[in-house]
Parts: structure tokens; C-alpha cells; sequence
């Protein structure tokens, strides 16, 4: 140890030092963005643990703490379970104790946004996204406040249920509100044993309860996104042929392909419409989905809920890397605006497409699209 000391009195480390948390955010972020952001492997659920675990000891260990001076070795406060141990720790390790806290913290967030934003199909999922940047861009400047114990219990907690939300689906092969509960409660667990080894005052619970309520709160109204499940792909078209998952589609102009205007299908009169959707799943995952017709009230602007549309056959089946396809039809529409989306059955929104439904033959023609 006096080596690493030494070593980290060089002005050189010092100026290295200061730019680790930086240098392990963009790492971090930019690992998850191209790996899980896409496909999520084992490899992936053993790293995020990983950094769940070493976060788990750290705290523990800044909770059960024996700080004494390093000039006079005078006691500064010792729990009973360090007094067991007969361990003092020196005030320095605090410090590399609230470097790893916040160092597996910035990895776990950058990696929750992906995987959040990716399943996020609606505003108020992506709230919950925004959320979890904001924290992800504070911990870059939270390091001093993790040496509090109350304030990394707090923090811990949101992490666990997130992180627990989305693990457990790939080990249990199902989601729900089940897993949702029971990844909040396991969560919520660890951090009522982490303060009952630190004999802390009961209002550090505070925090983590209330934080537990809220997030409950949030799934209970369809505002956590449904990880791990991801849209893939969505089409609007017509002549639709279930056997290859290929139908007739307006060409897109540029801004269509873009997002800056809204898709269009032209039908004529008895033509039947169809959103074919494909959404990513872990292997063996099994979910059923549903689509929600809304349609645009001309006299008052706003979208109206026409149809939810499920069957025995809208069951997801993960593994398949296109996402697993399913699709709707709808015969006699009228024509203005819509929105479809493609949603977790009863629960939060994955993704949705607005579109223009028209009368006739498009501009640019139409091209054969397909599922792919």
C-alpha cells in the first residue's frame, strides 16, 4: 500500500486521476451503447452483477466502517460489527471506498439508459429515461456525498430495482408484475440488511422506502419501460402475405425516412390495413403483447382509443435477433391519422408508429417491404 501511495503522490498520476471519472463514464457508455444497447449476453448480466456486487461491498464496508486518524490512530467511530472484526480502517480507504461506489454506479446508470431508452415507447416511460441521465451525469460529481452512508443506501436502492428489473427477466424467462415486485423487494432487502449492520438511526430507511413506493408507483401506471423487451421493427401496408411477413408499403420520401413526416398508406375501397410489428426478446423469454388502435378526432385533435388487439398467438418467443414478429389488420378503416403501438399486454408501451391512412395511389407508388 505505501507503493500505491507513492505513486499517487507523482503530479503525473494526480493529473491522470483527475480525469478517471470522465474516462469511465465515455467507456463505460460507449461499451453498453454498442452492446447491450443492441443484444444483451450472458457475459453482459455477469459484468453488470459484477459491478452490482463490488457497489454491495463497497457500501457495506463505508457502513460498517472503524475511521481512525492516521497521525494519533484516535478511534473516530466504530460499529459493533467492525469492533468484531478488530479492523480499523484508515480515513484513505474511505476515500478508494467511495471512488469504486461511484465508478460501478456510473457503469450500472449508463447501462440502464440504454437498455431503459431502448424499451421506452412512450413519454412517460421516457421520463423515467431522462431520470436516470440526470443521475447518470450527477454521479460524475457525487463522490464526496457517496462517503454518507444514507445518501449511497438511497441511491443503491434505485439501482437494485432497476438493475433487478431487468435481470431477473433473463433468468426467470418471464416478466410481469410478479418479477417487478419481487425485484423491488429483493432490492429493498439488501438494503435493510446493509443498515441493519451499520446501526444507523431508522430515518436512513427513509429514503430507500420512499424510493421503493415511487418506483412501484411508476409500474403500477405504465411508466417503467418493459425491459428487456425492444421493437425492432414496425410496418404499416396493405396485401399482406403471413407466410414471408411481406406486404405492400407507401414508398417513403425523404423526410418519412427521416422522421420528419408522418408515414402514409394509400388503399382503395375494401382493402385491408396492417401493422406488422417485430420486438426483440432474451432466449426463451415468453410475453404476451398487444397493439392499440387510437385514432385522431378531427373536430378535436386528439387520439382516440379504437382497439387493443391480443390473441394466443401475440406471445413473444425470444432469441429470434429481428425480434419476434406479430401483426394486426384492420378492414373498412377510415381514412386520417393514427397511431398504433405495440405494447407489453396490459402494461407499458415498447414502441409506436404514427401514420396517415389515404385513399387511392401514392405519389411515389408503393414497394413490396417486409419483417426482416
Amino acid at each position: 500500500m505505501e507503493f500505491l501511495n507513492h505513486l499517487r503522490e507523482k503530479a503525473a498520476v494526480k493529473k491522470i486521476e483527475k480525469f478517471i471519472p470522465a474516462i469511465a463514464f465515455l467507456g463505460g457508455f460507449s461499451w453498453d451503447s454498442m452492446t447491450i444497447g443492441h443484444k444483451v449476453y450472458g457475459r453482459d448480466l455477469i459484468l453488470l452483477s459484477f459491478y452490482y456486487l463490488i457497489a454491495l461491498v463497497s457500501i457495506f464496508f463505508i457502513a460498517t466502517k472503524s475511521v481512525v486518524n492516521e497521525d494519533d490512530k484516535t478511534e473516530i467511530e466504530s460499529s459493533f460489527f467492525s469492533r468484531i472484526l478488530n479492523h480499523e480502517w484508515p480515513s484513505s480507504w474511505i476515500d478508494r471506498l467511495t471512488w469504486a461506489v461511484q465508478f460501478c454506479f456510473g457503469n450500472l446508470y449508463s447501462a440502464l439508459v440504454i437498455c431503459y431508452f431502448k424499451s421506452s415507447g412512450s413519454i412517460a416511460s421516457f421520463t423515467i429515461v431522462l431520470f436516470l441521465v440526470a443521475l447518470l451525469i450527477g454521479n460524475e460529481f457525487l463522490k464526496q456525498k457517496y462517503e454518507k452512508f444514507g445518501v449511497s443506501l438511497a441511491f443503491f436502492c434505485l439501482l437494485g430495482t432497476m438493475f433487478f428489473n431487468f435481470l431477473i427477466p433473463h433468468l426467470a424467462h418471464e416478466m410481469g408484475a410478479f418479477w417487478f415486485f419481487l425485484s423491488t423487494i429483493i432490492s429493498a432487502g439488501i438494503c435493510y440488511l446493509l443498515w441493519f449492520k451499520s446501526e444507523r438511526h431508522k430515518r436512513t430507511l427513509v429514503a430507500p422506502i420512499s424510493i421503493s413506493v415511487v418506483l412501484s408507483v411508476a409500474y403500477i401506471v405504465n411508466w417503467i419501460p418493459p425491459v428487456p423487451l425492444i421493437v425492432k421493427q414496425q410496418v404499416v401496408c396493405k396485401n399482406f402475405d403471413n407466410e414471408t411477413y411481406s406486404c405492400d408499403a407507401d414508398r417513403l420520401n425523404f423526410w418519412q425516412r427521416n422522421g420528419f413526416s408522418k408515414a402514409t398508406i394509400h388503399k382503395d375501397e375494401g382493402d385491408e390495413v396492417y401493422f406488422m410489428s417485430s420486438v426483440y426478446g432474451p432466449a426463451e423469454l415468453k410475453a404476451p403483447v398487444e397493439f392499440r388502435w387510437y385514432y385522431e378526432e378531427p373536430s378535436t385533435g386528439k387520439f382516440k382509443l379504437t382497439d387493443k388487439i391480443s390473441s394466443s398467438r401475440m406471445v413473444i418467443r425470444g432469441g429470434r435477433d429481428a425480434g419476434y414478429r406479430s401483426y394486426s389488420k384492420k378492414k373498412n378503416i377510415p381514412t386520417g391519422d393514427y397511431r398504433v403501438e405495440t405494447a407489453y399486454k396490459d402494461g407499458a408501451v415498447i414502441g409506436s408508429t404514427s401514420f396517415k391512412v389515404l385513399e387511392g395511389m401514392p405519389k411515389n407508388g408503393f414497394v413490396r417491404d417486409s419483417l426482416r
